[in-house]
């Protein structure tokens, strides 16, 4: 696991961020609601310096619109893409049926970023046997390995196709 500086994050974010013992971030809004929010190496991205990003309640979440959440998140993902060169991706989970409204969030809240265009976002759609399944990468212009990067972003969409279909 990449270090974060949660100083650097707090110094940011609306929603006090707190370290977990397993090295993710958890913090608790307004409404009470609490999210653990981390990221894990990917290996099924055919390239190095790959994390999966995850937002996961740790309780039944709360449906209302919250902008600081959106803020608090940004600022842990600002952070670790300023201190690593590496390609992000997300995996929409699908257990409740919602994974097109978690697509929907995810893209409205990069495309509300203010600093959206030093990063290319790339979505993925897949659909199988009535489900869709969604997956984002986010990469920052500048990244050394930009165009492997793009690569292995291909070539995990063509997997996924792949195995699904």
């Amino acid at each position: 696991m990449l270090q974060l500086s949660i100083e650097s994050i707090n110094s940011r974010a609306p929603y006090n961020i707190q370290l977990s013992d397993d090295g993710s971030f958890c913090f608790t809004t307004d409404e009470a609601q609490t999210y653990e929010i981390g990221f894990v190496e990917d290996h099924m991205m055919a390239i190095e310096n790959a994390y999966q990003f995850f937002l996961m309640p740790k309780s039944d979440a709360n449906e209302q619109k919250d902008e600081k959440m959106q803020q608090t998140v940004t600022a842990i993902i600002e952070e670790f893409f300023s201190a690593n060169d590496v390609l992000l991706d997300y995996i929409c989970d699908t257990k409740d049926g919602r994974q097109a409204a978690r697509n929907r969030l995810f893209q409205q809240w990069f495309n509300q970023y203010p600093k959206r265009h030093l990063f290319t976002l790339r979505t993925m759609k897949v659909e199988f046997d009535g489900v869709t399944y969604y997956a984002s990468a986010i990469i920052r212009n500048d990244n050394p390995a930009y165009s492997d990067c793009m690569t292995a972003i291909d070539a995990f969409e063509k997997e996924m196709q792949d195995k699904l279909i």
